[in-house]
């Protein structure tokens, strides 16, 4: 289907959004293709660390929070998106160089698809963390309909632009895939998704709100599913980030995608 796809592509350049959807739609499929429970286990995994982080948190240090686990879930949901994406973008290049080298098509497809498939595997979550407000008696507003798509956009450049960069350097250092498997476990605890951001030193708040665009993004979904709340100033923050973001990451997609096909 994906071969087939790529030629309709090639003979005709408009159907670009058709071949973004293929693409989509065959992650989708391969990745829970035989599996018993399918898309379900994208929602398992937050899931399960929000279970770990609510027993260590609530139990053993015996943190006092009335919505904790939401509050958890509106953290993990979207950083899962993120981890899931640049994880799988990293070696999607290597992964995919026989339908390269075979097919004349925009590398960045790839990347962009499975951007969209971990998106896909977001939207699904959005039920969860609502009955999970419902239950805190927490119920959504307009500002759902306002924040939800302008939240996915910035996530979306902020993902895609990070793909870039480390999809096109992995293909020249191949072990650079565990430097970004480490990256992603020290992003995580730098980035606001299991603690506020008040506890972190006030001397040091300003780098997690301005070094790292993830901060604001985090806070501003957390804000819009626990209190129906947009944060203007938080959402112009992080939209300023995932452009500057994006920009490197064709910055250095460009430099590096010259001998891309000939490393392949």
């Amino acid at each position: 289907m994906i071969a087939k796809a790529i030629k309709l592509f090639h003979y005709n350049p408009r159907r670009e959004i058709d071949l973004l959807c293929i693409l989509t739609q065959e992650q989708i499929t391969l990745q829970y293709k035989r599996t018993w429970l399918g898309i379900i286990w994208s929602l398992l995994n937050p899931l399960l660390l929000a279970c770990i982080f609510y027993i260590a948190f609530t139990i053993v240090l015996k943190v006092k929070s009335e919505d904790f686990s939401l509050f958890l879930l509106a953290g993990l949901f979207p950083w899962t998106w993120f981890n899931n994406s640049v994880s799988a973008s990293t070696v999607s290049l290597i992964s995919n160089k026989t339908l390269i080298k075979k097919f004349p098509f925009p590398k960045p497809f790839l990347l962009i698809s499975g951007i969209l498939s971990e998106g896909v595997h977001f939207l699904f979550s959005l039920p969860i963390i609502l009955l999970l407000g419902c239950y805190y008696g927490k119920s959504p507003d307009w500002t759902w309909l306002v924040g939800i798509p302008i939240l996915l956009l910035t996530q979306f450049v902020i993902i895609l632009g990070v793909s870039l960069a480390v999809s096109v350097i992995n293909v020249y250092f191949r072990d650079f895939q565990f430097v970004v498997n480490f990256g992603l476990t020290l992003l995580f605890w730098l980035t606001p998704i299991i603690y506020q951001l008040e506890t972190v030193p006030e001397a040091y708040r300003p780098l997690f709100l301005y070094v790292n665009p993830l901060t604001s993004l985090i806070i501003s979904w957390r804000e819009l599913f626990l209190l129906n709340r947009i944060r203007w100033d938080l959402f112009l923050l992080g939209l300023l980030g995932s452009f500057v973001v994006l920009l490197l990451g064709l910055l250095i997609y460009q430099k590096f995608n010259k001998r891309v096909d000939e490393l392949l």
